[in-house]
């Protein structure tokens, strides 16, 4: 291992506020006693470390002033205020004190380099902890259990968790045993990195070793299972956990029900809210918890809480809500922003609009997703007013309203019929440099087509391909509605014809505005061979009835002579 930084030291580069502790340290030097002897010196350092009231930067001063002086302190004091330094997490001071040792020829003792590899490793700089070990097995000392999990736990903080494991490796090989220390770092290391099965390798691998996992142990697993979403896998842990007796506490707890939520929170997009199940299931890990006298975080509650709400519980999340104040858990933002949402899911709008207003009563700031959770909710229901005082109530704070915010009041305003309105609105937004994204793009054309004006559609619909967003069968069905309002049959076609060649899906609304737009097409039009072939794949739950489409193909035009089967 290179270990040339350490025994050629460089000065370092210290940050401001060390320089100033530094430099305040040394100012010491002219108002302290000047030491008549080596044994002054020794005794004077160590008096200055001892506990309670340990004074270091007196006996660092003390140490850099004695070695200007030629009066060096002996190898075991030097060696003794690296250690107590490093011991006492004063680690730019050991450090100081280990490159003026060096520099005057002071050979470093095992424990002030185990001190250093401590330093360097909450410095942030494993790969010089790496390189005082090797000067540690240089010096003729073994590799030390301590040191080697200092190492490791350093390596995975940084993220170099090959690094890690291959320092691990390298233990094995030199008769180091790793410990259940050991183990547990690497697993968690691999957890945080997403590296769940080499995570579980190792797992296996300890108890082949036997080196029997703990608490520690079981509870990095599951937190892991659950954060990468494979729940079930963490509820089999789990009950291998109750079932070798460990006495499971609230990381645990919470990791599940957190982990039975978010998996909820993914499912909720093909499903609805939870997966069937998984809310009785966090329910009940929540009052075995309870009955065990352990009480969750506020995250834990957050969790449950909009799990109940998604669920449409009202009541049973409001319980809750209570049951966290009663133990005094203070509600945080997230809390609020979940209350919020939920109450406007569900839809009691008056009751999310005092959440809201309580949240800053409480000293909480909203974020942009509740204002706009809020005003999406009042412009659902009519209430534009309410929903602009909202918008400009963000944009006067020190929130600056997003894309989402601005397509939301656009959209309404749209909606209300005020078009130069809305239009000053999308400029203002193009002003501060907000980008329209695929929403507000679909917003504007179905707006815009409503109101007839064709030309400004078609304008914004070819700037959204432009943008390299692909239109969907929402903006389709928009445009075609706004021609077939002004009779404009080519551009119905044509439409037709772009869909196709786009390889669209159709779902059953476009279908029936497809159906509705050729019906009300003149007869001379020879629908057969203008009408283009569409991909028959349909989507989940799209689909309409072959005789229905032929039924109104056929009273529209007669000389088809299609009947239905």
């Amino acid at each position: 291992m290179n270990t040339k930084a350490l025994l050629n030291p460089q000065p370092k580069s210290y940050a401001p506020s060390n320089i100033y502790a530094l430099n305040s340290y040394f100012k010491l030097l002219s108002s302290m006693p000047a030491p008549t002897s080596h044994s002054d010196i020794d005794t004077q350092i160590r008096s200055l470390c001892e506990k309670p009231n340990s004074q270091f930067s007196e006996a660092v001063s003390l140490f850099h002033r004695a070695v200007g002086s030629c009066l060096l302190p002996s190898w075991s004091t030097c060696n003794f205020l690296v250690d107590v330094l490093a011991r006492s997490k004063n680690h730019d001071l050991a450090l100081s004190v280990y490159k003026q040792m060096t520099h005057v020829g002071v050979s470093p003792s095992f424990l002030s380099l185990s001190g250093l590899i401590d330093c360097f490793v909450s410095a942030r700089k494993p790969e010089l902890a790496l390189g005082v070990m090797g000067l540690i097995v240089k010096c003729g000392f073994r590799f030390h259990l301590f040191g080697m999990n200092c190492i490791l736990k350093g390596l995975c903080q940084n993220g170099e968790i090959g690094k890690a494991m291959g320092l691990f490796r390298e233990m094995q090989r030199n008769c180091v045993s790793p410990d259940i220390v050991s183990y547990n770092i690497l697993i968690n290391g691999l957890c945080k990195a997403k590296k769940l099965k080499e995570a579980g390798c190792l797992f296996v691998d300890m108890e082949a070793a036997n080196c029997h996992p703990n608490l520690v142990t079981y509870t990095t697993l599951v937190d892991g299972l659950c954060k990468d979403s494979r729940v079930d896998e963490a509820m089999d842990v789990w009950e291998e956990m109750k079932k070798k007796g460990l006495d499971l506490d609230v990381i645990v707890y919470s990791a599940l029900i957190n982990g039975l939520s978010y998996k909820g929170n993914v499912d909720r997009a093909k499903d609805g809210f939870f997966k069937e199940g998984c809310l009785d299931e966090a329910v009940e890990i929540y009052h075995m918890m309870v009955e065990k006298g352990i009480s969750g975080s506020i995250v834990t509650y957050n969790f449950l809480i909009g799990g109940y709400l998604k669920a449409g519980m009202v009541d049973k999340a409001m319980e809750l809500w209570k049951h966290a104040m009663n133990l005094g858990l203070s509600p945080n933002s997230t809390t609020y922003s979940i209350i919020i949402d939920g109450f406007c899911k569900v839809p009691l709008l008056s009751v999310a609009k005092g959440i809201f207003s309580k949240m800053k009563t409480h000293g909480l700031s909203p974020t942009v997703f509740d204002y706009n959770t809020l005003m999406a909710s009042l412009c659902k229901e009519g209430s534009l007013e309410q929903a602009r005082r909202l918008f400009q109530e963000m944009r006067n704070s020190t929130h600056t309203p997003d894309v989402a915010s601005f397509t939301i009041i656009i959209n309404a305003t749209f909606k209300a019929g005020d078009f130069q309105c809305a239009k000053e609105l999308l400029m203002d937004m193009l002003e501060i440099g907000l980008v329209p994204n695929h929403l507000t793009f679909s917003v504007l054309i179905n707006r815009l087509s409503k109101l007839g004006l064709l030309e400004e559609a078609k304008s914004v619909f070819e700037r959204m391909i432009d943008s390299g967003f692909t239109p969907d069968t929402f903006v389709y069905d928009s445009l075609l509605k706004g021609f077939a309002s002004k009779g404009e049959t080519k551009a119905i076609i044509d439409l037709l014809h772009q869909m196709a060649d786009k390889g669209l899906l159709l779902d059953s609304e476009i279908i029936s505005t497809i159906l509705t737009c050729l019906c009300d097409m003149s007869k001379d039009v020879d629908v057969m061979e203008i009408l283009p072939n569409f991909s028959q794949e349909a989507s989940k739950g799209a689909r309409i009835s072959c005789d229905v489409f032929l039924s109104k193909l056929n009273k529209s035009h007669v000389e088809l002579k299609l009947c239905a089967a």
